[in-house]
């Protein structure tokens, strides 16, 4: 069996991260590895849930803006944009994922991208994910302020079992340490409220409009025509009285300026 030195280099780096499974600087030691071989700008290290994600761990380092945007925007409610949190919810699996092979049509016109994924994340993003439970997924993702090539798309995957399997042991060491930030999303209460105002279908071709997809995806998700989901998209902006899709986003997404504090 012949190993040349990138092999070798690679299972050095292994037996080191499996050394460290235990201590805190594990997940920043990961993406330090896999920075050798892809650019990596940011990163998260998350659990999606059905109704909420939950921080494991964040880059000690990192911009106190794009912290700030991601606990107070992505977590709070955006996440229900995100095209990795919405595949993870309609498929559960394990493996590695590239943005390129996930993201709905229209992702690049979407306002989530605009306001959040072009400003925090850049140009692009993968993700390592370990279904841990029926409800549960264990997410890394990491972006980049260049496109992965394919190469670089193709080893991402072959490392997968090393990469997933190491996720898998370190949730052992997390037990009661998973950072509870999140709220529930003032978009699902924001949805709630329109119960009286839309039939059900109206509000599942509502979601997946929020979430980026065009009238042809839509249409065939739901099983529909794609005229019968544009008369649901018409319907839908009428009785909400909005014009536009920036005004779709601005409805459910965009912050709220709190009430004065009583003097």
């Amino acid at each position: 069996m012949s190993l040349d030195l990138h092999s070798l280099a690679w299972h050095r780096s292994v037996g080191k991260l499996i050394m460290q499974l235990n201590r805190p600087e594990f997940w920043s030691s990961l993406i330090r590895v896999l920075n050798e071989y892809v650019q990596i700008d940011n990163w998260v290290v998350l659990v999606f849930g059905d109704h909420s994600v939950r921080v494991i761990s964040l880059p000690e380092v990192a911009d106190s803006e794009e912290v700030d945007a991601f606990i107070h925007r992505y977590v709070k409610g955006l996440y229900l944009l995100d095209p990795f949190y919405i595949a993870d919810r309609e498929n559960p699996q394990s493996g590695f994922f590239h943005l390129l092979d996930i993201a709905p049509e229209h992702f690049l016109e979407t306002e989530y991208y605009h306001q959040y994924f072009a400003q925090f994340i850049s140009v692009d993003e993968a993700q390592y994910n370990v279904r841990l439970d029926a409800d549960r997924t264990l997410c890394m993702s990491f972006g980049s302020n260049m496109r992965f090539t394919q190469a670089q798309v193709t080893m991402l995957d072959m490392i997968k079992p090393w990469v997933t399997a190491m996720m898998h042991q370190r949730m052992c060491f997390e037990i009661d340490q998973e950072k509870n930030i999140a709220e529930p999303a003032p978009w699902a209460e924001a949805i709630a409220q329109l119960e009286a105002q839309i039939t059900t279908r109206e509000k599942d071709v509502l979601k997946l409009l929020l979430s980026g997809f065009s009238n042809k995806e839509i249409a065939g998700k739901l099983s529909l025509s794609t005229e019968t989901i544009k008369v649901h998209r018409r319907n839908i902006y009428s009785k909400l009285n909005i014009k536009s899709q920036s005004e779709l986003f601005a409805r459910f997404f965009m912050p709220r300026q709190d009430a004065p504090a009583a003097t």
